[in-house]
């Protein structure tokens, strides 16, 4: 909206955008929104909201306050358990989701995918538990695996990540090593993509095991590309197999070997 022409303003109640993802990544998207000329506004959040002769006007609970055409609330999700006679054969729905074994079986016979389940709320994951449960219930064992689910924002350019985030890896325990590519420095794709190129790459392995355990991206079709970490980090490739493959130029793909190259593993 702001790149065709609307004034922005987004409301964070946490202390930076995308909290969940790496604190580098997080600080990137912030910057090129700035830029973008959107008004990012981090630990606050609404208190009230009211219409004047103008708009919508917006109560910050910092004391400031927002004035604009129309007000977008993000509220989350959960599961939606209500009127689907759960209850009726014994399945515990007090917490919200509904407990699952790893072939997405509520109990014999009764099967269940998607949101309900609370595990990774996106539709990709959903369509991964019908695979599940269409094999269980055509005879073949297979059991769900959420290793390696990509993550993408459709923000511009796209925000794609993929495992832990270097916080979590480091509170895991591991003996973490990370690296950064400028995709603008290192390729030849941004230049053939955009009149202005951006984007850059991060990843992040586990020493010890020279895997790959998160990766993140903030570029142009992030969201097609973060596949290649996501299957590195699923299948626990050796960073020493990835840094031997041949990636087809030009495309942004390549950005993963240079910055494999930036790895001290």
């Amino acid at each position: 909206m702001a790149e065709l022409g609307s004034r922005v303003t987004v409301v964070q109640r946490g202390p930076r955008l995308l909290d969940r993802e790496d604190g580098r990544l997080c600080a990137l998207v912030s910057e090129q929104f700035e830029r973008d000329g959107i008004d990012v506004r981090t630990g606050t959040q609404v208190s009230a909201v009211g219409r004047d002769a103008h708009g919508v006007v917006a109560h910050l609970d910092d004391g400031t306050r927002v004035e604009a055409d129309v007000m977008v609330l993000a509220a989350g999700r959960r599961p939606r358990v209500e009127g689907l006679g759960l209850d009726e054969v014994g399945v515990d729905t007090g917490g919200g989701a509904v407990a699952v074994d790893e072939r997405c079986r509520l109990a014999p016979g009764l099967w269940a995918v998607g949101d309900l389940t609370g595990r990774a709320m996106f539709t990709h994951v959903a369509s991964y538990q019908a695979r599940v449960v269409t094999d269980n219930l055509l005879g073949t064992d297979h059991r769900a695996d959420y290793t390696g689910v990509p993550r993408v924002v459709f923000c511009h350019p796209e925000v794609a990540a993929v495992g832990l985030t270097q916080e979590q890896a480091r509170g895991a325990g591991m003996d973490v090593v990370v690296s950064e590519v400028d995709l603008s420095e290192e390729l030849a794709r941004p230049w053939t993509f955009e009149a202005e190129p951006r984007g850059r790459l991060g990843l992040v392995a586990d020493r010890a095991s020279g895997v790959l355990v998160g990766a993140w991206a903030f570029a142009p079709l992030s969201s097609e590309w973060i596949h290649t970490a996501a299957l590195a980090v699923r299948a626990q490739i050796p960073v020493s197999t990835l840094r031997r493959s041949i990636f087809q130029f030009p495309t942004f793909a390549q950005g993963y070997l240079a910055a494999l190259d930036r790895l001290e593993t």
